[in-house]
């Protein structure tokens, strides 16, 4: 059976893409195919590759901080930053709440990397989390969007960050997002807009910013 990948050429590297949209899915509205494939209250956010996935995949190919490093991905979707961080050698957790995703981001990894052998593909429900090991990063594209997990996303981090880690979260320049960080503000933790950039996306202009979160203290 064919299958119709996308590709993203990103910093001169190329990144296949398999995804359950059909071609015809791209001359629709990014709303109206959501609305096509969601299925009572369950919106599968996961089957779009986002402006901020694009970014931050871009912004983690121009760095040489994570080569080698323990990665832990929040929300992996389709798995664009995910293939990014093994093209950088990173040792990797993937999680997604979504079986799906995970299953079409680890495809998509070994198609691009060759194998999933510095991988692991784990679900994650923030409110229940099942992980408490530290990383030295942990990255996210367009993961707050949701007041009722605010809190459970900054448990996360503070379960899987030390002092000396770093988190990359890009946002696509939501104005809920500046609520996420006063409350993370709140939780002891600092940060700062490290990129802001603004691309093509399905034929209009997306603003992608790249949020750096670092931890004040061990005793959180």
């Amino acid at each position: 059976m064919r299958i119709d990948l996308l590709r993203f050429e990103v910093l001169n590297r190329t990144i296949l893409i398999e995804s359950p949209l059909g071609s015809a899915d791209y001359t629709m509205a990014v709303d109206d195919v959501i609305e096509k494939y969601s299925t009572g209250d369950k919106i599968p956010f996961w089957i779009e590759v986002w402006p901020s996935a694009i970014v931050l995949a871009e912004f983690i190919l121009g760095s040489d901080e994570f080569s080698n490093k323990k990665v832990l991905e929040l929300g992996c979707g389709l798995g664009l930053t995910s293939v990014a961080l093994g093209l950088k050698n990173a040792v990797l957790t993937v999680t997604d709440y979504e079986m799906m995703a995970l299953q079409y981001a680890r495809k998509n990894y070994i198609r691009n990397i060759g194998s999933d052998k510095n991988a692991k593909f784990v679900y994650l429900d923030w409110r229940h989390p099942t992980i408490s090991e530290k990383f030295d990063f942990v990255i996210g594209a367009d993961i707050i969007y949701e007041r009722n997990l605010f809190d459970s996303l900054i448990n996360v981090l503070k379960i899987t960050m030390a002092t000396e880690s770093i988190c990359y979260l890009a946002d696509p320049n939501r104005s809920i997002a500046f609520e996420f960080f006063e409350i993370l503000k709140k939780q002891n933790f600092k940060h700062e807009i490290v990129l802001r950039k603004e691309i093509d996306y399905r034929g209009s202009k997306a603003v992608v910013l790249i949020y750096k979160i670092k931890k004040l203290n061990s005793d959180l």
